[in-house]
């Protein structure tokens, strides 16, 4: 049997390191977990069920502020002698957002409100439909058994039907407030064709009731006013929502912010109390969040991953070595890059502002702010430019789309574009245009390669004062070389000026701003157009060779 090597018997040591803490520590964490997630789960639904109960006693606040007031109106239409209780109770009607209609009942079967002679379409439509009610002089008194309730529906001939009646406690404890007279009163949810309406009725000790029936939209309203605004948000439980359901199961109002898909079922369900017995209230949330790790876990995963570090950091020391330099070089882009930004956007506002506080000087210095601003935007655009484009780059996202045109005309443009910066650096184009014929290129790529030709003339080679471009048509090629006569770059560099993020001198002292993937970016983007760009050998300064394909697509 063939010994193990000194190198071998330390990648197995380092295997059992990495691998047997681990095993060891994911099954003790799977443990922990199974009873982490029981206990989880309870707390996360007594917090639900808590949440739920505070928004019924928010609608239950509700319902015993509009008793106290509907008893207030009781006992202000008590107060009102014929013959102007009808005149007085319609004022009534038409001054109340909540009370759609009344009726008034002496000697349990006579209604004196509204009159028969006198009652308009809408109040004999009302006194027909809740007849089940006001009928059954046993519905004011005590709560009435299931088989009573049976008995009443069935005997209904109109399309009214009784469904719910307060809990005899309610009436107790209202009883305890009202005034001496009020012998009881209480709730009756009704429904009138396929909707659900709700009735307040108060009965003194002259036998004498007095039935509210509410706006059922308006009572809505006043309901939805109370509870959350629609995009709430729980900081108790991220991503739920609570819906508030009528007695059809049918959606009232929706809050919080997370997205019920269609069909699914609550997490958890609340039935209100009196008068909205039949209503509930639902509980959505991702089920997910049940399942979620504790901390317990998390300490466990921390550990394990920990251990592995360890274990590993030797073996990886090299490769760590690798990923840190590269790190090092993406806070260095990003940094270049934010500098980059600041500047042209300080400059931009600090112009704009002398403009704008300059409005009456002369349009000399006007213009000159302006071809400022303008030179500042330009330059921030085409950084941008290039940073997209390198992300996407990154990506494989870029997409060359050819058209025809005039390779001429885009240089031209994108000269012009340069020109003043140029200008103002003393520095000058020398074009010699050989491309005018009509040819199948994408604009936008042969630009920002451009861009970045001239954008990196103007940074390093301002002491040579010119930059020569001349293009050139050849079969399905087009050749454009760009050349100036700044001081050229070192031998030992050439190799590597097109490489992401390669930069001859990063220092900001030298006055030279940039990203380093310019070029890198160009020459990219070059092999996507069927070309090349070249650094080619050259007596001053520096010379780029760009061949692009420009037969059709």
């Amino acid at each position: 049997m063939k010994k193990l090597s000194v190198q071998q018997k330390i990648k197995f040591v380092l295997v059992l390191l990495i691998f047997l803490p681990i095993c060891i520590l994911a099954w003790l964490s799977f443990q922990l977990q199974k009873n982490e997630r029981v206990v989880q789960a309870h707390q996360i639904q007594n917090l639900i069920d808590s949440k739920l109960k505070a928004v019924e006693r928010e609608l239950t606040a509700y319902f015993e502020q509009l008793e106290i007031q509907l008893r207030s109106d009781y006992q202000t239409l008590t107060n009102i002698q014929q013959p102007k209780l009808t005149h007085q109770v319609r004022n009534y009607l038409y001054d109340s957002p909540l009370v759609q209609n009344i009726f008034i009942l002496v000697d349990s079967d006579n209604i004196t409100f509204p009159p028969d002679s006198l009652a308009s379409r809408k109040e004999q439509s009302f006194i027909n439909q809740t007849k089940p009610i006001w009928s059954n002089p046993e519905l004011f008194q005590n709560l009435v058994s299931q088989d009573e309730m049976k008995k009443i529906q069935a005997a209904s001939e109109s399309d009214a039907k009784l469904e719910a009646f307060v809990s005899p406690a309610s009436q107790k404890k209202a009883v305890a407030s009202f005034a001496p007279d009020v012998v009881s009163s209480g709730w009756v949810s009704w429904y009138s064709g396929s909707h659900s309406r709700l009735l307040y009725w108060v009965k003194d000790s002259t036998s004498r009731v007095i039935g509210f029936d509410l706006n059922r939209m308006r009572m809505l309203s006043d309901l939805i006013n109370r509870l959350p605004d629609a995009t709430y948000e729980d900081n108790g439980l991220h991503e739920s929502a609570i819906r508030l359901l009528n007695d059809k199961s049918n959606t009232l109002y929706q809050w919080g912010n997370y997205s019920i898909e269609e069909g699914e079922q609550a997490l958890r369900t609340r039935y209100l109390s009196p008068p909205l017995a039949n209503w509930k209230i639902a509980y959505f949330t991702d089920k997910s969040t049940i399942a979620k790790l504790s901390w317990v876990g998390n300490l466990a995963g921390l550990l394990a991953f920990t251990i592995a570090l360890i274990g590993l950091g030797t073996y990886f020391y090299r490769e760590q070595q690798r990923e840190m330099v590269q790190a090092q070089q993406r806070v260095s882009f990003v940094n270049q890059v934010s500098h980059e930004l600041k500047t042209p956007l300080t400059n931009i506002r600090m112009y704009a502002e002398l403009l704008t506080d300059q409005l009456f000087d002369e349009d000399q210095q006007h213009n000159k702010y302006l071809k400022v601003i303008t030179g500042e935007s330009l330059r921030l655009s085409r950084l941008i430019e290039n940073v997209l484009n390198f992300s996407r780059a990154q990506r494989n996202a870029i997409k060359i789309n050819k058209a025809p045109g005039i390779i001429d005309e885009c240089v031209k443009n994108t000269i012009v574009a340069f020109e003043a910066s140029l200008h103002n650096k003393g520095m000058l184009f020398e074009v010699k245009y050989g491309a005018d014929q009509t040819v199948y290129f994408d604009k936008g790529i042969v630009e920002q390669i451009l861009n970045n030709l001239f954008s990196n003339a103007e940074k390093y080679a301002h002491d040579g004062k010119i930059i020569t471009v001349i293009t050139h048509l050849e079969n399905n090629q087009c050749k454009i070389t760009v050349q100036d006569y700044g001081t050229g770059i070192p031998a030992s560099a050439r190799n590597k000026i097109f490489e992401p993020f390669y930069r001859v001198s990063s220092k900001l002292t030298d006055g030279i701003s940039g990203t380093g993937i310019g070029l890198s970016i160009a020459k990219q983007l070059a092999k996507l157009h069927g070309g090349e760009l070249t650094l080619v050998t050259s007596e001053v300064g520096a010379c780029f060779v760009l061949n692009i394909d420009i037969s059709p697509a």
